[in-house]
């Protein structure tokens, strides 16, 4: 189960990263810049409860 949500939280952050291409590339520096650390910081965050927390799935 752990992996399976761990494949679905890569494809969010997929689409949360290309959402911050398409703001680079508008010339919308400071929103994509934006996007990208808050969806690395939630998948990381989110990552790291499934995987080294002490409660079951």
């Amino acid at each position: 189960m752990k992996y399976v949500l761990t494949i679905l939280l890569l494809a969010v952050l997929l689409y949360i990263l290309s959402f911050a291409r398409y703001n680079w590339i508008k010339k919308n520096k400071l929103a994509a810049v934006g996007a990208a650390l808050i969806g690395i910081t939630a998948v990381g965050f989110s990552l790291f409860v499934i995987f080294f927390s002490r409660y079951e799935i």
